[in-house]
């Protein structure tokens, strides 16, 4: 009777733990492709005593200079 409640255990503790792992997968497995991880790259080039910023749109090849009035502004609202 001893060895059964053990089984029984082992079986329960396998069980929950499988299921515990297909959340984790499951909960990852988000639409990766849709991501917009990378997809701007910035460039600072030093001229003189200032340094010019730009930002680039990786999918599109857009390429906006950041100035002093941009700094909060979306990347669809610098000019």
């Amino acid at each position: 009777m001893h060895t059964q409640q053990w089984k029984q255990r082992a079986i329960f503790l396998l069980i929950g733990a499988l299921a515990a792992l297909a959340v984790v997968f499951l909960t990852g497995a988000d639409l990766a492709t849709s991501s917009q991880i990378g997809r701007y790259r910035m460039c600072c080039t030093p001229r003189g005593s200032f340094t010019e910023i730009y930002v680039i749109d990786t999918t599109n090849g857009m390429v906006k200079w950041l100035g002093n009035s941009d700094d909060a502004k979306p990347f669809d609202e610098i000019k």
